[in-house]
């Protein structure tokens, strides 16, 4: 069920897919800020997961991200949305593989890696930013 889930998920990402916005390698991104938001996203030490800071969120109602790529020659993923509770910052660690019993398996031969982050805010606008990094 969950590869259906995923299968459809990528056909219906990569099908009405916009034009990219915001192209950066994830070595020049400094911090990307748009209405107040600041995204920045950055690789981990290991280079196995991508960490993205979210932060000045006073205006945010909620947001999501998808981490879409290719590993280990298969179309792999990571989604997931955040509503902010009074905090003015969070940090996610999108893993680049799986976990399971605190087990992770990793995957290897990254390519096309793409996040998207969908911002709602307070007033009803909505954000998109599209970032395409390099591994």
């Amino acid at each position: 069920m969950k590869k259906i889930f995923f299968v459809l998920f990528v056909f219906f990402f990569f099908g009405i897919a916009q034009p990219v916005f915001a192209k950066k390698k994830i070595g020049s991104i400094k911090k990307i800020s748009s209405s107040g938001i600041i995204i920045s996203p950055r690789l981990r030490k290991d280079r196995k997961a991508l960490i993205v800071n979210f932060s000045n969120l006073n205006q945010v109602s909620s947001f999501t991200y998808e981490l879409t790529y290719l590993g280990n020659g298969i179309d792999q993923g990571v989604y997931g949305s955040v509503t902010p509770k009074g905090e003015n910052s969070t940090v996610r660690e999108l893993l680049f593989g799986t976990c399971s019993h605190n087990v992770c398996r990793y995957h290897t031969g990254i390519q096309n890696m793409r996040l998207v982050v969908t911002a709602n805010l307070k007033n009803g606008q909505k954000i998109i930013k599209k970032y395409r990094i390099k591994p």
